[in-house]
């Protein structure tokens, strides 16, 4: 799929504000609970990616951080 600049720019900005928020304000221990947030993160990342673009590596940090804490079965 091929996306503009500017809409790689917006998605790669809510992947960077979410994940900081994420990684403020969410404790290891409840890291299961965000689950279908994480999975969204990723299909927004891939299609970034895929276009071509690199997506930010606070967006990185947070989902090796999820998956390091959250159980494997979500």
């Amino acid at each position: 799929m091929k996306i503009d600049p500017t809409t790689a720019n917006a998605l790669n900005d809510l992947l960077r504000e979410l994940a900081s928020e994420i990684d403020l304000h969410y404790d290891d221990a409840v890291f299961h609970a965000i689950g279908p947030t994480i999975d969204v993160m990723k299909r927004a990342a891939k299609l970034v990616t895929d276009a071509g673009y690199t997506a930010p590596d606070s967006y990185h940090h947070i989902v090796q951080r999820f998956e390091r804490n959250a159980p494997s079965n979500t």
